[in-house]
């Protein structure tokens, strides 16, 4: 089934997760595949995931087969025209719309800071 809301995914998105720390004290980190989505900037009062109040900077909306990559603390980062790829920020929320049978347009949103 085509997703609904594939016409809005007009950015595209990389998440870099942490993997640990090498043996010379550098940090490590993974990226996920490039993935369609929506980034939507702006300043919205959400709850992280232990109910603390935080100013989320920027929302990113995609299919929810991406629900997994998001991982608290994870960097998602814009990929450019130019192939470059700029820094949106860090995971702090992470909302699944699943409708089951219901047929609605399920999606992931993601506030980061």
């Amino acid at each position: 089934m085509m997703d609904p809301l594939a016409c809005f995914y007009v950015h595209t998105a990389i998440v870099r997760t942490q993997n640990g720390v090498n043996g010379m004290g550098v940090t490590t980190y993974s990226n996920s595949n490039p993935f369609p989505c929506l980034f939507a900037d702006g300043s919205k009062l959400v709850r992280d995931s232990q109910g603390q109040r935080i100013i989320g900077a920027t929302t990113l909306t995609c299919n929810n087969q991406y629900a997994s990559l998001f991982q608290p603390g994870s960097q998602v980062l814009q990929v450019n025209d130019d192939m470059s790829h700029t820094l949106k920020g860090s995971v702090v929320l992470v909302n699944i719309a699943d409708s089951e049978g219901l047929e609605l347009p399920d999606h992931t949103t993601v506030s980061l800071v």
